[in-house]
């Protein structure tokens, strides 16, 4: 589940939170810029799909700007 509202998401049950942006724009930021906005959304959807492919025993949360930052590094 991608979720603005991420605590709320971890307390009813689901078993994987992604951390979306705000709650009107959960997979980016418009604020950023058509190419940062694309950037951040597209770590958003990579950090859903890490976490389809990670063993959980109990609610998860993922963190998508882990893998946005790291990305801006090595470029």
């Amino acid at each position: 589940m991608i979720s603005a509202i991420y605590g709320l998401a971890l307390t009813t049950g689901a078993n994987r939170v992604i951390k979306g942006s705000r709650i009107e724009h959960v997979c980016g930021d418009p604020k950023l810029g058509p190419e940062k906005d694309f950037a951040y959304s597209l770590s958003i959807i990579r950090a859903a799909l890490r976490a389809l492919e990670a063993d959980v025993s109990e609610p998860t949360l993922f963190d998508p700007h882990e893998y946005y930052f790291s990305r801006e590094e090595e470029q």
